[in-house]
């Protein structure tokens, strides 16, 4: 299990590697992913990583492939896909996540002249009485959709609660936590932040907008799902480790004291089109490794994972994956009781 890693590329697969000419890369098989890696990045590389409509194809296939719409959701990929009509309908109900009708608008503040910029870029932006506001549309779901595959299957972290069960909570922020996972084994609570962006630079600036006020969300995060014990329904490894010491905490940092907590987690998930020119796996993780601002929260040792997910063109990646979204949607309704 690779929790210590600072920076890892998500591609696809590739079976040629002569563009990573490091002599140290070590190669291993995940999922149809040939996985490189090199000290504490990693790279999972496409093979048609320059040919933009044969990734887009594929790497939309494998997001909606039904052993990974089924277990959207769960606590681990754990339920073969077997073709019964109750499955159907689980799978009808999970892609039908990614096709709701309402956009959301949700305001956003405090904000300075280069995060503007780039959300100008990244988002339909309108101007109502002095304030930003930005479309939570379907992008920002695909996104953390892929990341909940990613940390369950590759990193096998345990889901602690499915976030799109707090999307209709207001008090949910607009740049809040995206995932929440378990590293059982080192009893480390992993608060992730996703991004899917036009190009990499936008997306490290806008995760590390999000990391100016993390520790914040961090505890309103506790406060608003951790803590309410009659508002959501934890995954079991977390009640086990944590339930008996939440009880007794009104506040993450008093979680901390009694469950003797040295370190947590964040995964930081960017997804983006590869931007002006033609860049190499290496070039992503440097950009991570080097304009990522790192930061302890708490006091504590923070164990960051870094997730690139070059996928070429954003907005042709999200038509395909909508397309093939509404295609699988009629398929389940049909199959269906």
């Amino acid at each position: 299990m690779c929790t210590n890693a600072d920076a890892i590329i998500i591609l696809w697969k590739k079976s040629e590697v002569n563009y990573l000419a490091n002599d140290t890369v070590q190669i291993k098989i995940f999922d149809g992913f040939n996985v490189y890696y090199q000290k504490d990045a990693y790279s999972f590389v496409y093979a048609d990583f320059y040919d933009a409509e044969k990734l887009v194809d594929g790497l939309t296939d494998y997001i909606f492939d039904e052993d990974n719409l089924l277990n959207y959701a769960k606590r681990a990929s754990k339920i073969p896909f077997t073709g019964d009509e109750k499955q159907y309908a689980k799978l009808y109900n999970n892609i039908s996540i990614f096709l709701n009708e309402k956009l959301e608008l949700l305001t956003v503040g405090d904000i300075n002249e280069e995060i503007e910029t780039v959300l100008g870029e990244e988002y339909h932006l309108i101007d109502d009485n002095g304030n930003l506001l930005v479309q939570n549309d379907k992008v920002g779901k695909i996104g953390e959709y892929i990341f909940h595959i990613l940390l369950t299957k590759f990193f096998e972290l345990d889901c602690i609660l499915p976030k799109f069960r707090c999307t209709t909570d207001r008090n949910m922020s607009v740049f809040g936590i995206d995932t929440l996972f378990l590293d059982t084994s080192n009893k480390i609570i992993y608060f992730g932040e996703s991004k899917f962006s036009k190009d990499i630079n936008n997306g490290i600036i806008l995760a590390n907008r999000s990391l100016e006020n993390y520790e914040q969300q961090i505890r309103e995060e506790y406060r608003i799902v951790l803590a309410d014990e009659d508002a959501f329904k934890l995954s079991r490894e977390f009640e086990e480790i944590f339930g008996e010491a939440k009880q007794l905490c009104i506040s993450f940092q008093k979680l901390i004291e009694i469950a003797d907590i040295k370190t947590i987690g964040v995964p930081i998930f960017i997804a983006h089109g590869n931007g002006k020119g033609k860049n190499s796996p290496e070039h992503y993780i440097n950009e991570l490794l080097d304009k990522i601002t790192k930061k302890n929260f708490f006091g504590l040792n923070v164990s960051y994972i870094f997730i690139s997910l070059p996928v070429i063109d954003k907005n042709r990646f999200v038509e395909v994956a909508i397309k093939k979204a509404v295609m699988k949607q009629d398929e389940y309704q049909r199959r269906a009781i």
